[in-house]
């Protein structure tokens, strides 16, 4: 079978974002079980990198 260029770049891509996919819901997934145990437990929503001030981007 032959690929060229521009198919396995698409193909490529596919891939990446599949991997990316898989390791966002697993770190949700592990968020929420580790919040299980703890007195305030977080929202899908929001996690620690979310709250990040618009000061902080100027530096």
């Amino acid at each position: 079978m032959y690929l060229d260029p521009g198919s396995g770049s698409v193909l490529l891509q596919t891939i990446l974002a599949g991997l990316l996919g898989i390791g966002v819901i697993v770190r949700i997934i592990w968020k929420k079980i580790t919040s299980l145990g703890t007195k305030n437990p977080i929202d899908s929503a929001e996690t620690e990198d979310d709250n990040i001030s618009p000061d902080e981007f100027d530096n």
